[in-house]
């Protein structure tokens, strides 16, 4: 079997689309929006349970779904 030579000439972008990579930039733009204090942002639950909603999100579950806890 031969060998190819391979080469880059230019940017590369490398990016993921996943559901797990979109439920966690969309986790990552939520909060920077919200008007939560530095004490809420920085628990371990509002973390977790944000991006469990933003995963639910990109799963297509309906807003009555993504809200509630599990």
């Amino acid at each position: 079997m031969a060998k190819e030579s391979i080469s880059i000439a230019g940017p590369v972008d490398v990016s993921s689309e996943s559901k797990q990579a979109v439920a966690f930039e969309l986790m990552k733009h939520i909060a920077s929006c919200e008007k939560a204090d530095d004490a809420q942002t920085k628990t371990r639950a509002y973390w977790l349970t944000l991006y469990r909603q933003c995963y639910k999100a990109t799963s297509g579950s309906p807003l009555e779904r993504i809200l509630q806890d599990d």
